[in-house]
């Protein structure tokens, strides 16, 4: 690790203090940054490499509104193999390069029958459906991770620019198929709005390490049996790219009025 950090200081002289993970489909914020420089993830020592369509693999660093920003353009799941620690590799770098506040994205299914295809969500809890460590029924964790002052301010930002922000619990599984209907009954009963097979790992990583955290889900689809249709990993990019706008709004105006303390 510390020779992946080295790497990164010497590629760039900016001093991140925001951390973003970007899901599936949701890569073109890099786009917005400025003086920005690409770090593939096959060039640093000793760094994992991704293989999921739609994780290009890389960190980009740059500047939005004066804010210092390093994004992980691809990230790592308990699926492709890595033990549950290691997945949250990249948070351990985004702390080691001097980040305090990381927001954390995904492509996710929606549970809520109520919502729509494209709204996004604000994390405000999670349920670990797992079942790594107990067959107990999961309960739904809402604790200081999810700062109070911080969700009301991405709550306001969002009516202000009349962005759609739902507010719900995300439910994580390990993958690398998709949910039965019986376990989405199961997860919409214990109180699950969004479901997806990433960011539980890093979640529990910001915590130990007493960084702040944003959660934002982008709902690409409709989870197994509420939609009809058979989902694909190529849908879930294909849609979250289709409604990505509402999302780099929304992301941008939080970096312009983010308030890091």
């Amino acid at each position: 690790m510390e020779n992946a950090v080295t790497y990164i200081k010497q590629k760039s002289n900016i001093k991140p203090k925001i951390g973003i993970v970007l899901g599936s489909g949701l890569d073109m914020f890099c786009e917005k940054l400025d003086s920005k420089i690409n770090i593939s993830y096959n060039d640093i020592p000793n760094f994992r490499k991704t293989s999921i369509k739609g994780h290009k693999g890389e960190f980009v660093l740059g500047k939005l509104y004066n804010q210092s920003i390093i994004c992980a353009n691809g990230r790592f799941h308990f699926y492709e193999g890595y033990e549950y620690d290691d997945v949250a590799i990249i948070i351990d770098m985004f702390k080691k390069v001097g980040c305090t506040h990381i927001i954390m994205t995904n492509s996710s299914g929606c549970v809520d029958k109520s919502w729509d295809i494209g709204d996004l969500m604000l994390i405000t809890g999670h349920i670990d459906y797992s079942f790594r460590k107990s067959s107990d029924a999961p309960k739904i964790i809402q604790d200081s991770r999810y700062d109070t002052k911080l969700l009301n301010q991405v709550e306001q930002i969002a009516t202000q620019k009349k962005i759609t922000l739902r507010k719900g619990n995300y439910v994580w599984t390990t993958g690398p198929t998709y949910e039965t209907p019986a376990e989405i009954q199961d997860i919409e009963k214990l109180g699950g709005h969004a479901v997806g097979m990433s960011g539980l790992p890093e979640i529990e990583r910001i915590h130990d390490l007493d960084m702040k955290m944003i959660g934002l889900c982008c709902l690409t689809n409709y989870a197994s049996g509420i939609s009809k249709s058979q989902l694909t990993h190529n849908e879930v990019v294909d849609t979250a790219k289709t409604y990505q706008q509402n999302f780099l709004n929304l992301l941008d105006a939080i970096i312009k009025n983010m308030l890091l303390n």
